[in-house]
This record gives C-alpha cells, structure tokens and sequence, in this order.
C-alpha cells in the first residue's frame, strides 16, 4: 500500500516526529541509520514522520533534500505518513521540491516562507498558492518564525484557508506566544483550520486543549509524547499529566 492510500483513507493526525538525520564521518547521510529510525518511531506509536528543520533541511544541497525525502518515504510507506518539507528561496525551487515529494510517495508537503528576502503579503500568498497547485496532496504552511524567518500572520493564514479548504491545507504555527497564536487561528478561521503544533512535548497539553490535530515533536521524547497523545485523545488528563 502507498502512502497516497494511507493519507486517502484518514487525514493527517497524530505524533508525527521530525526525524534527526544521522551522518557518516564524511558527511553523508547515513540512510541505513535513517531507516532504521524511522521503523523505531512508527514501531513505538509515531502515526508517521516528518523532514523539517530538525532534518537539517536549510544545511542539505537541492538534491541531498530530494534524495532525502525519498529515503524518508520509502522506509514509512505503508506503515504511516510522510510530511515532506519543501520551503525555499524562490517560489520555482519549492515547487519543484513539492512535485517531487509527491513522486515519491509523499503523504503531505511541508513549506516555510522564503527567509533570505521576506515576500510582501501579496507574494506571501502567491508562494503558497502555487505550492498548493503544484500538487494533489495537502500543503502544511509552517510558520516557523519562533526560530526562524518573520510571521507569516494569522490573517495570511486565514485567507489561505478561506481559499483552499481544511482538506487542501494545514498549518503548524510557531510564532511566539505559542498559545496564543493557536486559539488566534482557531478563532479566526472558526474551528476550520487544521493545526499541527511543533512545542516538542513542552506545551502539547494547553495546545491540545486549543484544537490542535496533531503534533510535530523532535524524535527523541517520543514513547513519553505518545502517552500523553493518546491519553489526551481518550479523556485522559489524569494520565496526560503523569
């Protein structure tokens, strides 16, 4: 089964670890250690993984991202989701990043918004318009501005959404206050945006209290980050806080 089958029959939901990518002492990936990774996550509850800036995205070459990619959706095909990040310097290279991701069994794609040159609010939507075009597979816009970038902006968010659907897009907000930023989209899109939180287990609790679908942690908390999902999910807050 492909993981278009997967992401077909539920959406995308659950842990999604971000996978830490290992390397030989020449600096080449080690994919033998990726693969075994990422058996180790789904095998210990993880509903798929995630590249994103744990995975060393912004330090890999154009074609290290896409050989990248493909190792990661080979080894969790069939077994759960693969959310590949595409985000880039220019509209052109992300959407080439995306069409291949797709190609190779992709779940969802992934996109920051250009750091180098911030776009203005304009160019911002048009970036993450082609994006969502270039593909049949949903887009998460990242807004990874706690670390990295400026805020794309709860409004921007809004309108994309407005634009394509809950099925077409997601979101995984990380502007500071984390919290806040949540309950602002959810307001303002009134419960229809699909979020993906990124506090690495530190605030899934609140989060989860906010709508969120999913979380997107690092991988190493993940056995602890699991539990508390599933506690969460069954009503469980007794257990959640243990």
């Amino acid at each position: 089964m492909s993981l278009k089958a997967v992401s077909a029959t539920k959406p995308l939901t659950g842990v999604l670890p971000v996978v830490q990518l290992p390397y030989h002492d020449d600096e080449t990936v080690d994919f033998d250690t990726l693969g075994r990774e990422i058996a180790w996550l789904i095998e210990r509850g993880a509903s798929g993984v995630a590249m994103a800036m744990v995975t060393e995205t912004l330090r890999l070459t154009h074609e290290e991202r896409k050989t990248v990619a493909a190792a990661i959706c080979q080894a969790a095909d069939g077994r759960g989701d693969s959310v590949i990040s595409v985000g880039a310097e220019s509209t052109f290279a992300a959407v080439e990043l995306a069409k291949q991701a797709e190609s190779v069994g992709a779940t969802a794609v992934m996109a920051i918004a250009p750091i180098s040159v911030p776009p203005l609010a304009d160019e911002l939507i048009r970036y993450f318009e082609r994006l969502v075009a270039a593909v049949s597979i949903p887009l998460v816009v990242q807004d990874a501005s706690g670390y990295v970038g400026r805020s794309i902006g709860i409004a921007n968010m809004a309108r994309l959404l407005e634009e394509f659907g809950p099925e077409r897009i997601l979101f995984k907000p990380e502007a500071s206050p984390l919290g806040p930023q949540l309950s602002a989209l959810r307001d303002a899109t009134k419960g229809k945006a699909r979020v993906l939180e990124g506090s690495g287990g530190i605030a899934l609790l609140d989060n989860y209290r906010r709508g969120i679908d999913g979380t997107m942690p690092g991988s190493d908390l993940i056995v602890g980050i699991v539990a508390m999902w599933k506690a969460l999910v069954r009503g469980d807050e007794a257990a959640a806080y243990r």
